[in-house]
């Protein structure tokens, strides 16, 4: 019994360990990339079954050892990863000016959740400034219309399938367009939105397509930088949001926010799992809020769970002034060729100009 334990433990080990450091190589394909999502847990898998080895060291130290070194280092590269996402008191606003503030609050409902109440309800308790819905069909439309009292600047396309999307604003809505980012065929909103002070500032809405195993991630990594470009060419600073089908931990994620000077209020506030509201374990971020210089974070907020796969998440902002623009994008080298490289290979035309 024992020497199937130990045997067990060993292949526990190495299956983890490898799971881990897979993702590491760049590659579009969802099933390399899907093991991106799952850090958390593999670290906390990890840590246990490390433990589990540990009577079996004295008995056989030499292969034991060899992959304890392993998940070690797995662990290492996890903690590495997770390290900026740790509650470790990030930079928060504490004082903002009601007329400067922006609350955006995003929530996948989940096609086929057909109970609209609790999520009303929730909305209508935290009483955000924006309110981006997913995965909403014609049956969620006239769910949502008790929004529009205090809400009435809507911008939505309605697909009959996953993809359909909507956005709720008491706020004012410039030019607001329904897009199909990179020739994808999951529509984005873009639009402009009137701040209290009469400033305009930018916002993308998205929700590119979830994990198929057997495909590739290029579509999604194409809308992302497609709507980084967006962002990029706009005066004015901009707020990207969504279900956007990817952690912030990941390349192309990780991509986006340094081409279009994006910042993630998670950092430094905490992981903040926003699916799978369903189970208790499988959850990681794939909701996000991403700001551009300009804006300061006062508060990360993950709401009740109301039925969906998803938590709302919200991401209260605060202007700093009309006079603070953008950061400059961060760019590594070759940041602009690999986008586009995706973008080509996507079949648009759509091109990043260098900075």
């Amino acid at each position: 019994m024992k020497a199937v334990a130990h045997y067990t433990l060993v292949l526990l080990a190495v299956i983890f360990a490898a799971a881990s450091l897979i993702p590491l190589i760049p590659t579009e394909w969802w099933a390399v990339r899907l093991l991106d999502f799952p850090r958390l847990p593999l670290a906390a898998a990890l840590v246990v079954v490390g433990l589990g080895l540990l009577p079996f060291l004295r008995r056989s130290p030499g292969s034991v050892g060899s992959v304890l070194a392993l998940a070690t280092g797995a662990l290492a590269v996890h903690a590495f990863i997770l390290w900026p996402y740790l509650p470790t008191g990030g930079t928060r606003l504490d004082v903002c000016p009601v007329e400067r503030r922006l609350s955006v609050l995003v929530a996948n409902v989940q096609f086929g959740n057909r109970d609209a109440r609790p999520l009303v309800e929730a909305i209508r308790r935290i009483d955000p400034d924006l309110f981006l819905a997913m995965e909403t069909d014609a049956w969620w439309d006239e769910a949502l219309k008790p929004l529009l009292g205090s809400m009435p600047h809507v911008l939505q396309r309605i697909t009959g399938s996953y993809y359909g999307i909507h956005l709720f604003s008491r706020l004012p809505l410039v030019n607001g367009e329904i897009r199909h980012l990179a020739g994808q065929d999951t529509p984005a909103i873009v639009t402009g939105v009137t701040l209290r002070t009469g400033e305009v500032v930018s916002f993308v809405g998205l929700h590119p397509k979830p994990p198929q195993v057997w495909q590739s991630a290029r579509g999604r990594d194409a809308e992302l930088y497609a709507a980084a470009d967006v962002l990029r060419e706009r005066v004015e600073p901009g707020v990207l949001a969504g279900d956007l089908n990817a952690t912030p931990w990941e390349i192309a994620v990780e991509r986006t926010q340094r081409l279009a000077g994006l910042i993630d209020p998670r950092r430094g506030y905490g992981y903040v799992a926003t699916w799978n509201a369903k189970s208790a374990w499988m959850r990681w971020p794939l909701d996000h809020v991403l700001h551009q210089g300009g804006f300061a974070t006062r508060a990360v907020e993950r709401h009740s769970a109301f039925g969906s796969d998803h938590f709302p998440y919200l991401v209260r902002l605060c202007r700093a002034s009309d006079r603070a623009g953008k950061a400059p994008p961060l760019e590594k080298a070759g940041d602009v060729d690999v986008a586009n490289a995706v973008l080509a290979a996507a079949g648009t035309t759509e091109r990043l100009e260098r900075r």
